[in-house]
């Protein structure tokens, strides 16, 4: 029944990550035409990204603690109202100002799904299937991150950029309706409570707050940096690209990820979640470089798969963090952790921004290698130690699945 009952919730939360991350990643396409529409330099459009991410830097660690102690379900379902709110707001706003206001809501909303989704899937898990299925959830990740930027760059290139927040609002509502369905971890009391969230957290060391934390950094780095800011602007600006083009290519580009995280569960396996983190990281930081060789759509399309391959899952950082705390230090764990992936995605469309105003696209995706690089060798030293991890209660009593 336990076997039975974590195959079932894994599936049904997988089906939501897919629906959800459709309208969470439609944003891509949609900033050159933004751009053009409110007349902003390539600083000034990359601030949609910003405030999006750092509105969810300051709320991610107690939003986080007090979702580890929340009804899950009822997590979700606010989760996903705020994204409603956000993108209705959005599609009307008047004044950039207004847009970037509304992204804000959206970046709560978005946090608020992630956490949820993290601690549900990291409580679902045990040392036998943790592999398997964080593997799952990046595949789940990889069917929405293909099919929003491709739907939303359809739509814009259709009619506009404000059309495309349909995709958003009809995902929220979907798992709006869907969440109160879902089947909740078996540590979960009658009420949607973990009962053993309600236990002191246990003391964790500074050192692995950063060195995972550095790591997510990293990845989000590669995610707002280059996926969704600098290669849209490249593609609009030096290539002449419309949004339906740059949602082609960039979907075309993430369903190679399919291949990447099946070689990745594979590779966790063996070796487990710090190694594929930090294979990953540093092939990362080398990929980036292709892209300072393209000259067309079809070299944006290789060097895109190039990184896509290389990308082995950056859902295994939080499989870094089950293999390596405790559950009752997940709330502060995984809160810190977006903390720092929300920084990475904050600071890396800034400084996209300004460098390709101040220098051009070539030292920009220079300086994106740099900072993964850098990112992943600071996280690679500081998680060097392995702590002393609290026994998964399954295992101990012999009842977790295979």
């Amino acid at each position: 029944m336990a076997r039975r009952a974590r195959a079932e919730g894994a599936i049904a939360l997988l089906g939501v990550v897919v629906i959800l991350e459709s309208g969470l990643t439609f944003i891509g396409p949609l900033i050159p035409q933004i751009q053009r529409e409110f007349g902003l330099s390539s600083s000034a459009a990359a601030l949609m990204l910003t405030v999006y991410n750092g509105i969810r830097v300051l709320f991610n660690l107690p939003m986080s603690r007090a979702i580890a102690r929340a009804p899950l379900r009822k997590a979700m379902v606010g989760g996903a109202a705020l994204l409603v709110l956000g993108g209705g707001a959005m599609a009307m706003s008047p004044t950039f100002p207004a847009l970037l206001g509304a992204r804000m809501v959206m970046g709560l909303g978005g946090s608020m799904f992630l956490l949820t989704t993290h601690l549900w899937l990291a409580r679902l898990t045990t040392p036998q299937n943790r592999a398997r299925l964080f593997s799952y959830h990046q595949i789940a990740g990889i069917v929405g991150m293909s099919l929003g930027p491709a739907i939303s760059g359809g739509i814009a290139g259709w009619l506009s950029w404000r059309y495309s927040l349909i995709v958003t609002i009809l995902a929220a509502l979907v798992t709006m309706a869907i969440a109160p369905r879902l089947p909740l971890p078996a540590p979960e009391a009658k009420d949607g409570t973990d009962r053993g969230a309600s236990r002191a957290p246990s003391r964790i060391s500074g050192r692995e707050i950063w060195g995972v934390g550095f790591c997510n950094l990293a990845f989000n780095v590669s995610f707002g940096g280059i996926v969704f800011t600098l290669v849209p602007l490249f593609a609009a600006n030096a290539l002449g690209m419309g949004p339906a083009a740059i949602g082609g290519v960039m979907m075309a580009g993430t369903a190679q990820r399919f291949g990447s995280a099946i070689i990745g569960g594979g590779v966790a396996a063996r070796l487990g979640s710090r190694a594929v983190v930090f294979i990953s990281l540093f092939g990362l930081a080398t990929a980036v470089l292709s892209f300072l060789f393209v000259g067309s759509p079809i070299g944006l399309l290789v060097a895109i798969s190039i990184v896509s391959w290389t990308n082995l899952g950056g859902s295994f950082v939080i499989a870094m963090i089950t293999d390596r705390s405790p559950p009752s230090a997940w709330g502060t764990m995984f809160g810190m952790n977006r903390v720092f992936g929300d920084a990475g995605s904050m600071i890396a469309p800034l400084l996209v921004g300004w460098i390709v105003d101040h220098y051009g696209f070539s030292a920009a995706f220079a300086a994106m290698s740099l900072m993964i690089l850098g990112s992943a060798a600071a996280g690679y030293v500081l998680t060097v130690v392995q702590p002393g991890a609290a026994p998964d209660p399954d295992v101990a009593s012999g009842s977790a699945a295979p």
